[in-house]
């Protein structure tokens, strides 16, 4: 197979570039980081089944696409602090960036269309577990750039047949995890420590660790088209923890206390909750996630333990 990736040098389309090289797959990323500075993909930035194209998605062609069996879109704005003060460029790159992607596929046809999702477009939840046919309910705007996202892809399948795959996981932590992310932060300042700020508490999340969400996007990707196409899925743990219950075991993990800053919850926070159903991720695509959080979170603090 021949899969194109977009944003492919950043922490969860890097994993799966290497993992489809590791399966003989052949990949090209598309991505804004220059070539030198993909720190993600050091180890294989040389390997002679990857072409790098350093471009943005807004300036994709179809001829870029074209030769491909199959695209994962990964490339966004990717962190929920940044909306709050950049709603305008969030859009711009979630929105916008992904209408061009849609229309290079268009034109140049490919075999399937991964889109990597966020649990974030359920925000509150109207029920739980968060299956597949929840109604999309974002409370921030990247939750809001992210269902638009998806709205768009699902409205190229149904117009122009665009074998379109969602996938939507929770946080996904591990080694080289980005470092926005709370889980980094706070492990990063219990290892040296210091204090952590918690905004809110019991807001909760499905994290997910690395290894088995990239599993997922596989298997998405090697999956018969007819199961697919069309069809989004949950894939993260189906496990629910709150923000404060995730400190504590972070603390555990890293093995020291630290003292807790509290601080309010973030526009639109007060109240998330996700659960998800991935239950049919496991009967159609054979998922089955393999590490708990707190063996996701050891991993994870060993390495940020060798960070400076």
């Amino acid at each position: 197979m021949r899969c194109l990736i977009t944003g492919g040098s950043g922490f969860g389309g890097a994993g799966l570039v290497q993992a489809l090289l590791s399966r003989d797959h052949e990949v090209t990323v598309v991505d804004i980081v220059a070539p030198a500075h993909a720190d993600a993909l050091h180890e294989v930035i040389e390997h002679p089944r990857l072409n790098y194209l350093w471009k943005s998605v807004h300036d994709l062609t179809p001829g870029d696409v074209e030769g491909h069996d199959a695209l994962a879109h990964f490339a966004a704005q990717s962190d929920v602090p940044m909306s709050f003060p950049s709603p305008l460029w969030t859009v711009w790159e979630n929105v916008v960036g992904t209408t061009r992607v849609l229309e290079a596929v268009r034109e140049a046809g490919i075999d399937r269309f991964l889109l990597a999702s966020s649990g974030n477009v359920f925000g509150r939840p109207l029920y739980l577990p968060i299956d597949e046919e929840h109604p999309l309910t974002p409370h921030n705007p990247y939750a809001a750039s992210k269902a638009s996202q998806e709205m768009l892809a699902f409205a190229y399948w149904r117009a122009y047949g665009i074998p379109v795959t969602v996938l939507r996981n929770g946080v996904v932590i591990g080694e080289g995890m980005r470092r926005e992310i709370f889980v980094f932060k706070w492990l990063y300042n219990i290892l040296r420590d210091r204090p952590i700020v918690i905004e809110g508490g019991e807001q909760t999340r499905d994290p997910c660790y690395v290894s088995d969400t990239v599993n997922a996007w596989l298997l998405a990707l090697e999956a018969p088209r007819e199961k697919v196409a069309g069809e989004a899925f949950q894939v993260s743990r189906g496990v629910e923890y709150t923000l404060d219950e995730i400190a504590s075991a972070c603390m555990e993990a890293a093995g020291k206390k630290v003292p807790v800053k509290r601080e309010p919850y973030r526009p639109g926070e007060e109240g998330m909750r996700e659960r998800f159903d991935i239950s049919k991720a496991k009967s159609v695509l054979g998922y089955q996630p393999e590490v708990d959080l707190p063996e996701a979170l050891e991993k994870t603090a060993s390495w940020v333990r060798t960070l400076e």
